[in-house]
């Protein structure tokens, strides 16, 4: 992404957040209201997932006990591996399709990545790999809380996966997601991501 667009979504981010923090105290729930939360979802995605998503901890900005950071990182783990599947490591390979890479985007989120395809997706080599080969997925989590609840979440992705076929070579997705809880639980609504090649 380009420098403005940056600081376009950073301000997007910061407005969203401090909206949260003005309306938490009125909020009845504890990150989203998404069935199929808490450690079965993690050992679900994990099990459909072609690499374990190694998930860590970074700032806190609140009070958000064990049990809370527990159901937190199994929720942000599904999100950010439905996206990871969707766009880079599933489906079957050559192809083109990739119009439903983004399933745990807010609508706008969505638009925007399929303006950004070739970025937040692999639209622009598919058609000349058969296959990808996951070697590392991590998500760090830094976590905003009111009341010892988390309102808004900002997800630092690394995917690491090399591809075969015509085209072979070693590609890195890195960035930030930025999430926040809907009555659909928790989704992409702002992202700040690079991909290239090492």
């Amino acid at each position: 992404m380009t420098r403005p667009r940056r600081r376009a979504v950073s301000a997007a981010v910061a407005a969203l957040l401090g909206l949260a923090v003005a309306t938490a105290g009125c909020s009845g729930s504890d990150g989203g209201s998404d069935a199929g939360s808490g450690p079965s979802a993690a050992s679900s995605s994990a099990t459909e997932h072609p690499v374990d998503t190694q998930v860590s901890w970074g700032t806190v900005t609140g009070k958000l006990p064990a049990a809370g950071r527990q159901r937190l990182a199994a929720k942000v783990r599904e999100v950010v591996d439905g996206w990871t599947e969707a766009a880079y490591l599933g489906g079957d390979y050559p192809r083109r399709d990739f119009a439903d890479s983004w399933p745990g985007f807010t609508p706008g989120a969505q638009e925007e990545a399929r303006a950004d395809r070739a970025l937040m997706s692999n639209e622009d080599i598919g058609a000349r790999i058969d296959g990808v080969d996951p070697y590392r997925s991590r998500v760090r989590i830094d976590v905003l809380a009111v009341h010892a609840r988390p309102v808004g979440v900002t997800a630092h992705v690394a995917l690491a996966f090399g591809t075969t076929g015509d085209l072979e070579r070693d590609v890195r997705v890195e960035g930030r997601l930025y999430l926040t809880p809907t009555d659909h639980g928790w989704k992409v609504f702002a992202y700040d991501v690079t991909k290239g090649t090492t």
